[in-house]
């Protein structure tokens, strides 16, 4: 998403800290498609990360950045 708003023109936040906004949203899109995101890894011969593995690891991912935040 971050890249999509720069894309149209937007401008990101200098600071990383201030760029967490995007980083959750990127999290948090990807989490509601996760069969689109684990298809290519299943085509590359990555059929260990099952549905269920990659939305853990979304949902780790977003914790952690919410952890960032306090």
């Amino acid at each position: 998403m971050a890249e999509a708003f720069e894309e149209a023109g937007g401008v990101l936040a200098s600071a990383a800290s201030e760029r967490l906004h995007w980083r959750v949203r990127d999290g948090l899109a990807c989490s509601e498609e996760v069969q689109l995101v684990v298809q290519p890894w299943w085509e590359a011969g990555r059929t260990e990360l099952t549905t269920r593995a990659v939305a853990e690891r979304l949902d780790g991912y977003v914790t952690a950045l919410r952890d960032v935040l306090g």
